[in-house]
């Protein structure tokens, strides 16, 4: 479990509105609790070693859990697209079905941005000396 905790009022100081009086105080914690557990669960030693060596910021730390549960809060009906003209929607069931997940950018911040370990390209060739 990472050393850094994660309170209500550190998700709710990332929000737009007033989360605590849209959202029970219980709901934001077992969020929270839901999203510590899936970063532990899958970079558990990177995240604490990147947040003993100060590479990871306690506040970063919270704002990737943070983005996480708000994802699930802005959106629970999971819309993807709304129309005016001849009014229509889109959804996506997986949003919609509250499920809790990080962007690239979270899991970048969380365990530092990764090469693919795939090689590059390069050029090699011979230098005639005329352009």
């Amino acid at each position: 479990m990472a050393s850094v905790q994660v309170s209500p009022d550190d998700v709710a100081a990332r929000y737009e509105g007033d989360l605590l009086s849209e959202f029970t105080e219980a709901y934001i914690t077992q969020q929270i609790a839901d999203a510590v557990d899936k970063a532990d669960a899958r970079w558990g030693a990177q995240i604490e070693s990147r947040l003993s060596s100060g590479a990871l910021t306690a506040n970063l730390y919270k704002r990737a859990i943070a983005n996480a549960v708000l994802r699930v809060a802005r959106n629970p009906d999971g819309f993807t697209s709304e129309n005016d003209g001849t009014y229509g929607y889109g959804k996506r069931a997986e949003v919609a079905s509250g499920a809790l997940n990080f962007t690239q950018d979270d899991i970048d911040d969380l365990i530092g941005a990764q090469s693919s370990g795939l090689p590059g390209t390069f050029s090699l060739g011979l230098d005639r000396g005329w352009g």
